[in-house]
């Protein structure tokens, strides 16, 4: 893991030294070798599992089309919801499985048949019975009944058990039903968990986190429908339609496998493709890149999984161990260290910490390792046994503590059922207490919508700004409320009362300064319409489910309808909240439908504990919330009336727009005064412009710590995005705020003292003009894309060269190796001479300036322009910016220019610092210098490289010390090669 964070190597060597304390018993830490260092470590094996899961699915899969040829009435006759049930049901069926194996490692099974090992037990069994049987197995159906007989037996230890969809039993009847999955189906199913090159996995090596790396392993697969034979082929075993990739020409079907499937052919098997005339021909051409998980055609009409873009939607990645302990600690440890003294057990055991989006609950094994660890300590400090240290058999003091602590201290929400079963597993699982129920943590882990919900203060008015039908806009009831009572004075640049915030991208587009309620929400002066107060008993603070049910379901009242001339108007409000509880009035019925279907979360209710106290919150609120953005070119959809309730309830909804913004601040309203906010959020949240109003929200409730860390960009398994810990505390109501700041103070330990005096002496410099630099570059739709070819020469209609950005290096303009169908094309193409206008071509996908002098042809948006003025020409510019001091700040001092995807940005170009005026006068060197370079278009000589580095040097007032800086960080950051 690339780190610029010192204090996470710190926190490791402290984990380490604390040895077991905060280890799973059983389970060896970190990425070493196994326990016995014979095997793999348990990354090692988790990744073996991942990989053999994903295709157990789908032998999980085509076994239960075996034993149900119509698929389900093939998935609810094709509809997306049902192939989504029947995934969800065939995901937990192999949870299940990868559940009861890691039990019966953990030794968690015990009494169980098979002498605490049933599953092993079983596929011994059918391993003898395929040595004497043979096919013999796959008309046998009675071993699924005794793993659900086991899975029965331990989730009903105790009335009630758990819930969930990994354990609900009515969550997916055809799992509990008949027999559904052969004996040589499920044969080869524990084959898969339980065997890799012969060799079996070791479940006793991994640590309860990989349950949740294996979990999201496989929703990261679509069920989708054949629309004609098909074929899953390597490299990401996507599955193409034969039948349609033969209806394309030739040439195209190359085209199409290489942007669906991933997949670039040799020059026989592209051949033997593209003169296929045929089905049967072009699975053939294609047979040695069929995927093994799926070595068969897939016939017209058969369910396949696809890996799809789920996974991506919900943003839902697998924490690595290290990130989570480190941001736990730190999160923790202030709440501990009160006051220079050690916590007592009461103090421990009072902490409430929560997890609002917790998926398979990672973080909250994390804290529940350490409270434990800090509450044995607390017990020793203060000479006490723990409770129930005599009980029979007895408990050492660690295993008592973790049972204390999941139970009393730890809260969660997930909108994912299963992940919510899995959440209650692991943290089972870890307490590793056989006498526990499945479901001792019922009430502590919720299904919910953390970002949907109603408090009870808010409940007392009519919400303004829901949109509900039969009101011309909002207008009418604006008006209405004003009739009532004045609203509060409007923040001085918000929009007018009645202005429609549209949907808009742009760094703060759509900003609207939100107000009144504890959320931004507008509502009713409390007062409101006459007789809503009574209508709620005690009032709001004595509010009921129903009735905060009731007020939430007014943002998402249907538009159109019978049922939506009974929305409630300011007038009816008061009557529609009294009938919250009647059961037969159509309304109340709708509003428990809306919010059974988004899953509301009403944070009060569901978690009295810890809001039913003097200061209401949370002690701490961790988690790694889901990353999904709502702008820019990886926007996810989100629905029009859930973007109207964030808008107008959250502050961080704006500029940037994302999933992760909104979670930093629901986290953070959640905390009591004092309270600490540890999250692992994408790096660029903290410096972002488009991620101001996220920070601000934040800001104005926390306080930051002063040492973010950094985790790098390659932090999560197969995900490429630099991430950093927001960590901070709660201020106190009254609590002076500082002012905003425009980014977060990320911890750095590439910074010597000289880098770091050179890099804020630059930057106290004024910088180059604007407008020196813009964009002109082609922006390509993916529509247009298509309209682009890569050819040396033209090819009518594609006849009009494009540069892009790997055609540019350093004082070299390559010849364009792409053409476009000029008139083809439907977004804006330049005219000629604005392409000629431009002076420098700078190439965009580099992490500092790579410059060369334009010769007027038409670029795409992957190339921005340079210009000249007055002082700078090109020649003096082109020198500038491809010089060794001016990358070196560049890259130094733009966070993202060092992490994620290389990309020189005009906000990057236009701060680069200008000489000061003493070093001005050299400009005429660099003019004179690039008359001689640029034209000739053939790179920069190292001999001139010393002599155009040591002329910046010199108008940059640089010492020797920061010479040899720039000069070693040269030498070890090469320029890109000429392909990209």
């Amino acid at each position: 893991m690339s780190s610029e964070c010192p204090q996470l190597s710190a926190a490791l060597g402290r984990d380490r030294e604390r040895g077991g304390a905060f280890a799973p018993r059983g389970a060896a830490r970190g990425t070493g070798a196994s326990l016995d260092g014979s095997g793999p470590s348990a990354d090692g094996v988790a990744r073996q599992l991942r990989d053999q899961a994903q295709g157990a699915l789908g032998e999980v899969l085509r076994g239960f089309q075996a034993a149900d040829p119509q698929g389900g009435d093939v998935a609810c006759a094709g509809s997306a919801e049902g192939r989504r049930r029947l995934r969800a049901g065939l995901v937990s069926a192999l949870m299940r499985l990868i559940f009861l194996l890691y039990a019966e490692a953990r030794g968690l099974l015990a009494g169980a048949e098979g002498g605490g090992a049933p599953l092993a037990r079983l596929f011994e069994d059918l391993q003898e019975e395929r040595r004497r049987q043979g096919d013999d197995l796959e008309r046998r159906h009675g071993a699924w009944a005794r793993i659900a007989a086991l899975f029965r037996a331990l989730r009903d230890r105790v009335p009630g058990g758990a819930r969930g969809g990994l354990c609900d039993p009515d969550a997916h009847p055809f799992l509990e039903g008949r027999p559904w999955l052969s004996d040589g189906a499920l044969h080869r199913v524990l084959s898969a968990l339980l065997v890799h090159d012969g060799v079996p996995l070791r479940y006793g090596e991994l640590e309860v986190e990989h349950l949740g790396t294996l979990y999201e392993g496989l929703i990261a697969f679509d069920l989708e429908i054949a629309e004609g034979e098909s074929m899953a082929l390597l490299p990401s075993h996507i599955v193409v339609d034969l039948e349609a990739l033969l209806a394309l020409p030739g040439r195209d079907r190359l085209a199409r496998l290489e942007e669906a499937a991933d997949l670039k052919l040799g020059a026989r098997p592209a051949a033997r493709v593209a003169a296929a005339g045929s089905v049967a021909e072009l699975s053939q051409a294609l047979a040695r890149r069929a995927s093994p998980r799926h070595p068969d055609r897939i016939a017209r009409g058969a369910l396949y999984l696809q890996p799809g873009q789920l996974r991506r939607r919900a943003g839902s990645y697998y924490t690595p161990r290290e990130i989570t302990s480190h941001v736990v600690e730190r999160t923790l440890s202030p709440l501990l260290d009160r006051d220079s003294r050690p916590a007592a057990p009461a103090d421990v055991l009072a902490l409430a910490v929560c997890d609002p989006a917790m998926g398979s609950g990672a973080f909250l094994v994390e804290a529940c390792r350490q409270l434990a660890a800090r509450l044995v300590e607390a017990w020793q400090s203060a000479g006490a046994a723990p409770p129930l240290a005599r009980a029979e058999p007895p408990q050492p003091p660690l295993a008592r503590a973790m049972a204390l602590v999941a139970e009393r201290c730890l809260h969660g929400v997930d909108l994912d059922p299963l992940a919510v079963d899995l959440a209650r597993l692991s943290l089972w699982l870890v307490v590793q207490d056989a006498r526990l129920p499945l479901s001792f943590l019922d009430g502590k882990l919720r299904c919910g919508d953390s970002l949907i919900g109603a408090e009870r203060a808010e409940v007392g008015g009519f919400p303004a700004a829901a949109r509900l039908p039969g009101r011309s806009g909002e207008r009418q009831t604006r008006r209405a409320l004003l009739r009532q009572a004045p609203l509060p004075p409007r923040p001085e640049g918000a929009p007018p009362e009645d202005a429609e915030v549209a949907p808009r991208d742009g760094p703060e587009g759509a900003e609207v300064a939100p107000r009144g309620g504890p959320e931004g929400a507008e509502v009713a002066p409390r007062g409101g319409p006459e007789g809503a107060e009574r209508a709620l008993g005690d009032g709001p603070e004595g509010a009921d489910q129903a009735a905060l049910d009731a007020w939430m379901a007014l943002w998402f009242w249907p538009p159109a309808g019978e049922l939506a001339a009974l929305a409630p108007a300011p007038a009816t409000f008061a009557r529609y909240m009294a009938a919250a509880r009647e059961p037969a009035d159509p309304r109340a019925a709708l509003s428990r439908r809306i919010a059974e279907e988004r899953r509301f979360l009403h944070w009060e209710l569901a978690f009295p504990g810890a809001f039913d106290r003097p200061e209401p919150g949370f002690d701490a609120v961790i988690g790694n919330p889901p990353w999904v953005a709502y702008v820019g070119r990886a926007a996810q959809p989100i629905a029009p009336e859930v973007f109207h309730l964030h808008l107008r309830r959250n502050p961080a909804f704006h500029g940037y727009r994302s999933l992760h913004g909104l979670f930093v601040h629901r986290a953070a309203s959640l905390l009591r005064p004092g309270g600490r906010l540890g999250l692992v959020i994408p790096t660029s949240v903290s410096d972002l412009d488009g991620y101001g109003p996220t920070r601000r929200a934040h800001d104005a409730l926390c306080a930051v710590d002063s040492d973010l860390p950094s985790f790098g960009s390659d932090a999560f398994d197969g995900v490429f995005q630099p991430c950093m810990g927001l960590l901070s505390t709660r201020l106190a109501p009254a609590a002076p705020r500082t002012a905003a700041i425009a980014s977060w103070p990320l911890a750095r330990s590439d910074l010597d003292v000289v880098s770091r005096r050179l890099l804020e002496r630059l930057g106290a410099l004024p910088p180059l003009p604007a407008a020196l630099f813009g964009e002109r570059g082609f922006q390509t739709t993916a529509e247009d894309a298509e309209r682009i070819r890569r050819a040396d020469t033209p090819e009518p209609p594609y006849s009009c060269p494009i540069r892009e950005g790997a055609d540019v290096g350093e004082l070299i303009a390559r010849a364009p190796r792409h053409h476009v169908d000029r008139a083809g094309v439907k977004g804006r193409f330049r005219k000629d001479e604005d392409w000629k206008a431009v002076r420098l071509l700078i190439r965009q996908t580099a992490r500092y300036p790579i410059a060369a002098l334009s010769d007027g042809l038409p670029f795409r948006n992957s190339i921005l322009a340079g210009f000249s003025d007055a002082t700078w020409s090109e020649f003096a510019l082109l020198c500038y910016l491809n010089s060794s001091p001016v990358r070196w700040w560049h890259y130094t001092r733009h966070r993202d220019a060092r992490e994620g995807m290389p990309q020189v940005k005009i906000a990057h170009l236009r701060a680069i610092p200008a000489p000061p005026p003493a070093g001005a006068a050299l400009i005429a060197a660099l003019d004179a210098l690039g008359r001689e370079l640029g034209p000739a278009n053939a790179g920069l000589p190292a001999d001139a490289r010393r002599h155009l580095d040591g002329t910046v040097a010199s108008m940059l007032e640089m010492t020797e010390e920061e010479r040899g800086c720039v000069a070693r960080w040269a030498a070890a950051t090469p320029l890109p090669r000429p392909d990209g």
